[in-house]
């Protein structure tokens, strides 16, 4: 009569594993390097406005390429990119996609965003010309 509840969890985002490929495929092709202290642009991105699961990211650049990480809840302060131009906000990953992609000028379609709007900018154009 009683048994253990079912607690499924929502399947990944598919658009998750896309947004990785073209963010690991334009930095592989243009690397970051070493970022602490040589970030100039870091954008911040919480995939929350999806019901289904996916990580957010970190995407950044230097005078060398862009890098990228995930970005999870537990992340200690020191591990946190941080650069002189900063924007973040809540996207989702389709929309993240459709602004990596070039098809939109910037990833907040259906979520809000805040910063410096040079900074969506900049890291686009490493994606776009990678």
């Amino acid at each position: 009569m009683f048994g253990k509840r079912s607690q499924s969890r929502p399947a990944r985002d598919p658009t998750a594993e896309s947004i990785e490929v073209l963010l690991g495929d334009a930095a592989s092709r243009h690397p970051a390097g070493t970022w602490q202290g040589r970030a100039q642009h870091a954008l911040t991105i919480c995939a929350c406005v999806t019901l289904n699961q996916s990580p957010d990211w970190i995407i950044f650049d230097t005078v060398d390429g862009i890098g990228w990480r995930r970005w999870p809840d537990d992340l200690p302060d020191e591990e946190m990119v941080r650069a002189p131009l900063e924007a973040g906000g809540h996207a989702d990953p389709f929309d993240l996609l459709t602004w990596l992609q070039g098809n939109a000028s910037d990833p907040w379609a259906s979520g809000d965003g805040n910063g410096h709007p040079e900074v969506v900018e900049a890291l686009q154009r490493w994606v776009i010309n990678a």
